[in-house]
């Protein structure tokens, strides 16, 4: 099992589970019992149309069901969903019998303490904790499919045009992206080395990848390699500050392993503009994100220690930049 299969695994879904395990005297269950509990009534939320952005800051509410919706019963939503949350740790099961893991026992104590916002940054947290001794996240495993399919992503040229469709359009169709045919260029055409092999598992990945806030959605079907949403969360322990461009790239790297100089990346070549380091499209893009929040500003102050901010491959909005200053405030006032 893998976080990208099956497709029927919900973030949401998982969240409603561990809700319905707090609301217990004895914070476990059955597994049929727990089911029973969640699906399909409880599930209304998690079933909202892929191209629906999760409401992470409004208090939970049910609202009717609507098309394009997965087709998947409730009842196996919450199935492969609590296989989910077996894999991540996050639940345990004995003799059929289901109970939370003492990580989420310590996080939370109340079912409605379990908020959209609050569950998805746990869940960035737990995909990419290193445990001391380790040079790798301890659930690489379980997600290298969701990794390996946005370290593509991450490093493709142009990532302001988004990736928004699996097959490559039938006909002249200008201005579309197929993922199949990056994934081909990058892995070449056996799909065994692909993390992300057809259509289904395409719909899965923009699920994931938007939700954990390491892409950002495009139209209904479109995503961008945008990780800002995810860099403010595992950020949000550094001080206001000013930093030199390296040391800021080095704490993206160590927030998100995937970015510049992370363990997990190894398809970035870094490229030079003279003595200026370019910083992978990934990267640029959250970068400009960011300071578009008013979480960062991006600034030249000298002529060395300079990286360059890409987002288009021909070089027309080359960004040189020395200096970044940090606003977190900016994310604890809710403007992230």
């Amino acid at each position: 099992m893998a976080l990208l299969t099956p497709p029927d695994i919900l973030p949401e879904a998982m969240r409603f589970l561990v809700r319905g395990l707090l609301t217990l005297k004895e914070g476990e269950a059955d597994r049929d019992e727990l089911i029973d509990l969640v699906a399909p009534s409880g599930l209304v939320e998690a079933m909202r149309p892929l191209g629906t952005e999760v409401a992470l800051d409004e208090a939970d509410e049910e609202v009717p069901g609507k098309a394009g919706q997965p087709r998947a019963g409730g009842n196996l939503i919450a199935n492969h969903s609590l296989d989910a949350l077996r894999m991540l740790g996050l639940v345990e099961q004995d003799s059929g019998r289901i109970r939370v893991a003492d990580a989420v026992a310590c996080h939370w104590s109340r079912p409605a303490d379990v908020a959209p916002r609050a569950f998805r940054d746990f869940l960035l947290d737990n995909i990419f904790a290193i445990e001391e001794g380790e040079s790798v996240p301890k659930r690489l495993d379980d997600t290298a499919d969701l990794l390996r399919a946005l370290e593509i992503l991450y490093t493709t040229e142009n990532p302001l045009w988004p990736c928004d469709r699996f097959e490559a359009a039938k006909g002249s169709v200008r201005g579309q992206r197929s993922f199949r045919e990056t994934q081909i260029a990058v892995l070449g055409p056996d799909q065994d080395k692909w993390p992300v092999r057809n259509a289904t598992r395409w719909t899965a990945f923009r699920r994931w990848a938007a939700y954990l806030g390491l892409a950002r959605q495009v139209g209904s079907t479109g995503i961008i390699a945008d990780a800002s949403q995810a860099l403010a969360v595992r950020l949000s322990g550094l001080p206001s500050g000013s930093f030199d461009i390296a040391d800021f790239v080095s704490r993206c790297a160590e927030a998100l392993p995937l970015l510049d100089g992370g363990v997990l990346q190894s398809r970035h070549d870094r490229e030079r503009t003279g003595a200026a380091e370019v910083m992978s499209p990934a990267l640029s893009t959250s970068m400009a994100q960011l300071e578009a929040e008013e979480m960062v500003t991006l600034d030249k102050r000298s002529d060395t220690g300079v990286r360059i901010l890409r987002l288009r491959a021909d070089r027309s909005r080359d960004r040189l930049v020395t200096t970044v200053e940090w606003m977190r405030e900016a994310r604890e006032g809710g403007t992230a």
